[in-house]
């Protein structure tokens, strides 16, 4: 039985969804599997999902009527940022969820303030949970280590300091020494994923191929676009993964072909069907 390397999006469906998310998400992993993860996941997961979700409860404080920010998270302007778009949304999923499995009817008065206490209690509680919900967390890329939990300040609103101005400083990451570590890995990889049939590669494993290449031609010690770490994330999550542990990830469409090429196995979690898990 193999051991389980959690991906970021299942390590926010473990951690932060309704219950019938994280029944999907722990359905892909193997029975009494370890689980470990990496604290490159941690940060991924602190970047996109957890600032977009601070950055909704923070918003609240804007409005009067649970209604009316319902409206503004599907405004016109949100859907060209779509990541952002999908979590909010995810987050009123998740909170009709809530109500429901509590079987408490509330006041339309009362409501904006029960979903800003949920995503305050989600945010702190999630947090805490990925800490402690994986076996071990590895750190082979040399990312930060001991991110800030996020805090609730005076105003009542949350923050989470996050180093985001040091990344692409060579001296303060260990980014430069992992790619040449793994720079054979990486080439090949490169060359792998630039061998798809065109059809396979969309905008994202583009920026993915151009970004691995630009690491692989700079100094060890020159300083680089924060932006292509990002793009390159998937890729150094699935390098970084042990090859005797299987990637449980709900992003098919990039994992698979990525640990192909690594010779590393990928377990596909689906999203869940309904807030509630199976009986």
């Amino acid at each position: 039985m193999p051991d389980a390397f959690i991906e970021t999006s299942v390590a926010i469906g473990l951690v932060f969804r309704h219950a019938g998310e994280r029944a999907a998400c722990a359905s892909a992993i193997p029975t009494n599997a370890v689980r470990i993860s990496s604290r490159y996941v941690q940060f991924e997961v602190a970047r996109g999902f957890l600032r977009s979700l601070i950055t909704l409860h923070n918003m609240s404080f804007e409005y009067s009527v649970f209604s009316d920010l319902y409206q503004a998270a599907h405004s016109g302007q949100n859907r060209f940022k779509p990541y952002r778009m999908h979590t909010w949304l995810g987050a009123f999923v998740d909170f009709e969820a809530a109500m429901e499995a509590e079987d408490g009817c509330i006041e339309q008065s009362q409501k904006l303030e029960a979903f800003r206490a949920k995503l305050r209690g989600w945010i702190r509680r999630g947090w805490s949970r990925m800490q402690r919900e994986f076996a071990a967390i590895i750190n082979k890329t040399g990312c930060r280590e001991a991110l800030a939990p996020p805090r609730l300040r005076s105003d009542g609103r949350l923050d989470q300091v996050l180093p985001i101005d040091q990344c692409g400083i060579a001296s303060a990451c260990g980014l430069k020494r992992f790619i040449d570590q793994e720079r054979r890995v990486l080439e090949a990889l490169k060359i792998g994923l630039n061998d798809l049939p065109r059809q396979a590669k969309d905008a994202e494993t583009i920026k993915r191929i151009s970004a691995i290449d630009r690491f692989l031609k700079s100094e060890s010690d020159t300083d680089f676009s924060g932006r292509d770490c990002h793009q390159c994330g998937d890729a150094l999550i699935a390098v970084e993964a042990p090859v005797d542990h299987v990637i449980i990830t709900k992003n098919a469409k990039h994992f698979v072909p990525i640990a192909q090429l690594l010779g590393k196995r990928a377990f596909i979690a689906q999203t869940a069907t309904s807030t509630q898990p199976n009986p």
